[in-house]
């Protein structure tokens, strides 16, 4: 089956003339958030990036060894604290609450990480009000790397020199990033997650050469991160995580591949198309319910014969 989404509604003979300025871009497949976070940038002066710092009385206890231990995911066997039931009254769903769900207040407080959560998510706003730490690349770890869907894991340096050049907002100008869900991560406690949902309306040049469409352009909710060492620097950035790709008018893609298919430039390879299925897994699909239909029509006979 699959899904179908309109073509781009831009000549194809138009949209060739044009491929070499747009094939540019793909290098810079970033978060579309950067027409939001560039604009504001200008106002934030490299100063203003200290935050206030919160020490939990069982962080200042906390040994250097100890502070520099707990940088990534939990590597080692732990116990994980069951949710709360919230008063559930059904025992087999009480149950299932403490089986499958943690509790995420528990687990964070008992993190070694010496930076607090309310002060990571102060962190990960400022980058991103900073073009992304493009405009203020002490932000960034000198082992950061940028990681999205099909383009990465980019060095800090390629980074800086693909997205400080990468100016959304004249394409864009009236953009919102729509940024929203910041919380930090209980299994990796110096990462903090977040959500977007990009608007605007082309109605300025992009890429130097695609005049504007007046197509106003809703991406899918996307999933973001960073992920902070003990100094408080990223050492890594992910952006365009389609988290449903039945919202917005980008064919289900995120990031810049989605914000050109929406204006009618879509890139002429199948990362920077819609999904459609693969022959493959058509034909496998075809197959497994073949298969479970065979297998139910075989079920009737009932063999054995011990329910007659």
């Amino acid at each position: 089956d699959g899904e179908h989404f309109p073509p781009p509604r831009r000549p194809q003979e138009q949209r060739s003339r044009n491929m070499s300025a747009v094939a540019s871009l793909s290098v810079s497949h970033v978060a579309a958030h950067a027409a939001v976070t560039s604009r504001s940038s200008r106002a934030t002066s490299a100063s203003s990036s200290t935050f206030p710092r919160r020490v939990h009385d069982s962080q200042r206890k906390t040994s250097q060894s100890r502070r520099s231990s707990r940088m990534h995911a939990v590597s080692e066997p732990v116990t994980i604290p069951a949710a709360p039931s919230g008063g559930e009254q059904d025992p087999a769903i009480a149950a299932y609450i403490a089986d499958q769900m943690i509790d995420e207040a528990v687990m964070l407080a008992s993190s070694t990480f010496p930076i607090a959560p309310e002060e990571l998510i102060a962190k990960t706003k400022g980058i991103l009000a900073t073009n992304n730490g493009a405009n203020d690349p002490a932000r960034l770890a000198a082992d950061f790397n940028f990681v999205a869907p099909v383009i990465g894991p980019l060095s800090k340096e390629k980074f800086l020199e693909a997205f400080s050049s990468f100016k959304l907002e004249a394409a864009f100008p009236d953009a919102k990033a729509n940024f929203h869900s910041f919380r930090v991560d209980p299994f990796e406690p110096n990462r903090v997650w977040y959500d977007s949902r990009f608007v605007g309306t082309h109605t300025g040049p992009f890429a130097s050469t695609i005049q504007a469409t007046g197509i106003r352009v809703t991406t899918p909710p996307q999933a973001s991160s960073m992920t902070f060492n003990a100094r408080g620097e990223c050492t890594q950035l992910t952006v365009g995580y389609v988290m449903d790709k039945n919202v917005g008018n980008t064919g289900g893609l995120g990031g810049v591949f989605g914000i050109l298919y929406a204006i009618g430039y879509a890139l002429p390879f199948p990362e920077a198309q819609p999904w459609s299925m693969s022959l493959q897994y058509n034909v496998f699909t075809q197959l497994g319910n073949y298969s479970s239909d065979l297998q139910k029509f075989i079920a009737g006979f009932n063999i054995g014969g011990a329910d007659k």
